[in-house]
Formats: structure tokens, C-alpha cells, sequence
């Protein structure tokens, strides 16, 4: 190919992906996870297929040891690489995994790397450096019809539409795949993942779809306050409770005995840290469906909803650990926060404390009332519920106060509630106190 050629082909490339940004900007982005059935594979395509995964994690290593400047001048055609065996000498590898592959690691470290520098600029402190890897176990397929496409046809379709198969670059059979019915029909292809778990194979397949604006908000609910907690994992300001609490099962705790009593590095050692592996994905998916098929309940056709920047995190390491580590409320709070229709009031606001009617805080409140009786005008609410609607009441006051459409006149704003929490709010954020007081969260 010739320089002018060249240039024309490049240009073409640059029109082509400009025009599908621009069509994407006005999709709704769908990732579809499906399952590759292997067992229609034999036996050397299954090793090819894994092996790639184990030389991304090679090249990796190997692209991580080197310095700044060769990093930088790498050429992604290098087949011949140098890795460390277990024992940490050094041997030469050859790879035979596709060149997108090999650019897709290379392209990873890189943003990688320019991530870690960010960080650095902003916060003016060390980061270190990339740790090498001791798995590899997803596969970026930036490329569709190059890396990866679905195949059409008749046979074997559910309702004649799509064919349960997918090519992946490096292996010539077709691989049968398990959950192409959640493609939604006339969903545009792009990207994917090819993603190694205990349980096998999956391809995160991101497709664009259409956005049907009419099917967005079918019915309109009243706002909504929500209130995390230990006990009650979310309570809503109507009264409904959801327990997202998925406990391990006994299945596990024996494994993990067996593994605690077997020699470590044995073949059998190893196949019980597998299943193991299992035990925890089965956990984590129930979790995660879990947490999503509540999101749903709560988001759906609600225009307001208000939450606590509650500190997740710092329950990790109270009383309170094993429990909140079986729940799914760090994956519900996450899901909450990236909503539109979400309002987050801050972490230091003492809903637990504050009477939602007349605005006085009870300072003598214990972690074992679990009903709330104010002792200025007699309020009584269970507890949960009364935090989740004190939340629901700060955060329309809130929008009354900031956002033009929802703004009011301080006559039509003002309430006992109100003008407690104003209180509160400004001597929160005293300048002279020079830094936030230690205000107590919302006990649970």
C-alpha cells in the first residue's frame, strides 16, 4: 500500500468512527453477558483459548518490567518476550495469541499508567508502580467483525432472529454461547470483553439500542427516602424494608476446611480452591441480583429519590463486618449514586436524631431504640422509617433552596423542620470552626 493510499484509508477510518460516535450519542448502551459452551470445542481449541489468556498475562509482566523508554517504543508485532516461570528464573516465550490481543494488553497499561500519573498530578503524592499479575482473566475485544462476531441465521434461533454462536479471533469453529435471547432485537454491536470466571468463559457483549422514551417512565410514584442500616438493610420512607442479605452456605465452610487440612500446592489443593472460587461467584451473583432486581423497584417511575452518603466502608471494620459483608449494600449505594433522579444529602446529617415534624434532636437516642419517640411534640415512628423520611424532607428542602424549577419564597418554605435543619447546616460549616465537626452518622 502506498503513502496516498494510506492516507485515504486512515481518513476513511477517522469518518467511519466519527459517524458511529455520533449515532452512538443517542443509544442506550446494553451489556449483555453470555456463557461459551466449550464442550463444542475440542480439546486443542479449548487449550488455545485459555492459553491466550495466560500469554496476555505474560505480556503483561513482561511489558510491566520494562522501562519508560522502551515501554513507550514497544512494538505490539513482537511475538518473542521474556516472563518468569514460578520460581523466578527467567525464559524466553513465544506468542501465538491474534495481534489485537497483543495491542489490547498493550493499550490497557498504557491507560493504566496515564491513570496512575493523573493521580500523582492531583494529589501531589507517590503511587508506585504497576504489580505484576499472577492471572489475566479478561480480554478487551475492541474490534467487532475483526475480534468477534455474532453470527446470523435460521437454525437453531429463537423465534428465527439470532443463532446461538460467536467467532472469536484465533479459533476457527463457530463457539455455541448460552444467553443470546437477552439481546435486545435490532441492537447495533460493539465492543466486548472475553472474561475468564471459575464457572468458565463469558463474552460481556456491549450492543446500542435505540432509546424508547416512552417505556422510560410509565407510571409516576411519589419521592422516595431511603435509609441504610444493619438490620434492616433499606427501609423507604413509606414503610417497605428490604433484607439484600445473602448468607454463606454450609457447602463453603466445609470446602474451606478440606483446603485448610490438604497440603498447599497439591493437585487436590488446588482443586478445592477452584471450587471454592465457585462457591463465592454463586454468592456473588445472587448478591447481584439481588441488589439489581431491588434498584429496579425503587427507581422505577420515581422522579425523587434521597439517600445518606452513608460510609460503607467504615461498617467493613465495626461490629457489624460479617453483615455487611453478606449484604449487597456497597453495589445498591454505587447503583443509587450514578441515577439522575438521586439526591445525596450529606454523610455528618443526623437523621437518626432529627424529628421529621418538628425538627428537635433527640440526643439521647441508643442504638438499641429501634422506635423513635421525640420529646418536644411526642412524634413516634419506628426508627428506620423516621430516618428515611427526615431524609425524604431535607432533600426537598434542599432542592427548594437550589434548583430554579423546584425554588420557593422563604414564607412558603418555612416549617419547624426547615428551619431546624438550616440550623444544623450552617453550624455545620462554621468557618471558624476550621474544619467539619465530628457530627455522628445516622446510627442503624
Amino acid at each position: 500500500m502506498d503513502d496516498k493510499a494510506r492516507k485515504e484509508k486512515n481518513r476513511t477510518i477517522r469518518e467511519n468512527g466519527k459517524a458511529t460516535r455520533l449515532r452512538h450519542a443517542s443509544m442506550r448502551p446494553v451489556v449483555v453477558e453470555m456463557k461459551l459452551d466449550l464442550k463444542c470445542l475440542n480439546k486443542a481449541e479449548q487449550n488455545k483459548l485459555f492459553l491466550c489468556f495466560t500469554e496476555c498475562r505474560w505480556l503483561c509482566n513482561h511489558l510491566i518490567a520494562l522501562d519508560t523508554e522502551t515501554f513507550k517504543s514497544f512494538d505490539t508485532k513482537t511475538r518473542d518476550i521474556t516472563s518468569l516461570d514460578k520460581d523466578g528464573n527467567t525464559v524466553n516465550r513465544n506468542l501465538t495469541m491474534p495481534a489485537k490481543f497483543i495491542q489490547s494488553v498493550y493499550s490497557s497499561l498504557k491507560r493504566d499508567m496515564a491513570s496512575l500519573a493523573a493521580k500523582r498530578n492531583k494529589t501531589g503524592k507517590k503511587n508506585g508502580k504497576l504489580k505484576f499479575r499472577s492471572s489475566y482473566d479478561s480480554i478487551d475485544l475492541n474490534q467487532y467483525r475483526d475480534t468477534h462476531w455474532i453470527c446470523y441465521g435460521s437454525a437453531g434461533n429463537k423465534n428465527g432472529k439470532y443463532k446461538n454462536t460467536v467467532h472469536i479471533a484465533g479459533i476457527k469453529r463457530p463457539i455455541r454461547v448460552f444467553g443470546m435471547e437477552q439481546i435486545p432485537y435490532g441492537a447495533e454491536y460493539a465492543n466486548a470483553k472475553l472474561v475468564k470466571k471459575p464457572s468458565g468463559i463469558y463474552l460481556m457483549l456491549t450492543c446500542y439500542v435505540p432509546v424508547n422514551e416512552g417505556n422510560m417512565h410509565s407510571e409516576n410514584k411519589p419521592d422516595l427516602g431511603l435509609d441504610f442500616g444493619i438490620k434492616t438493610t433499606i427501609t423507604t420512607s413509606e414503610g417497605e424494608k428490604y433484607d439484600i442479605t445473602v448468607r454463606e452456605q454450609g457447602r463453603l465452610k466445609g470446602l474451606q476446611k478440606k483446603l485448610a487440612r490438604q497440603k498447599k500446592g497439591s493437585g487436590g489443593w488446588y482443586v478445592t480452591r477452584h471450587l471454592i472460587r465457585r462457591e463465592y461467584e454463586k454468592l456473588a451473583n445472587k448478591r447481584k441480583d439481588k441488589a439489581n432486581k431491588i434498584y429496579h423497584d425503587i427507581t422505577k417511575g420515581r422522579s425523587l429519590i434521597v439517600m445518606q452518603d452513608e460510609n460503607i466502608k467504615g461498617w467493613h471494620k465495626g461490629l457489624f463486618g460479617r453483615q455487611v459483608q453478606s449484604s449487597a449494600l456497597g453495589t445498591i449505594k454505587a447503583k443509587l449514586k450514578a441515577s439522575d433522579t438521586v439526591l445525596i444529602i450529606d454523610r455528618f446529617f443526623p437523621s437518626t436524631r432529627m424529628c421529621p415534624q418538628c425538627g428537635a434532636l433527640k440526643e439521647d437516642i441508643t442504638l438499641s431504640d429501634r422506635t423513635f419517640i421525640c420529646n418536644s411534640c411526642g412524634y413516634t415512628e419506628d426508627r428506620d422509617v423516621k430516618s428515611a423520611k427526615t431524609m425524604l424532607l431535607a432533600g426537598r428542602h434542599e432542592m427548594s433552596c437550589t434548583l430554579a424549577e423546584y425554588k420557593r419564597t422563604p414564607e412558603e418554605r418555612i416549617s419547624d423542620f426547615d428551619t431546624s435543619y438550616e440550623i444544623w447546616k450552617h453550624s455545620a460549616k462554621r468557618p471558624e470552626m476550621g474544619k467539619r465537626p465530628e457530627a455522628p452518622s445516622s446510627e442503624h
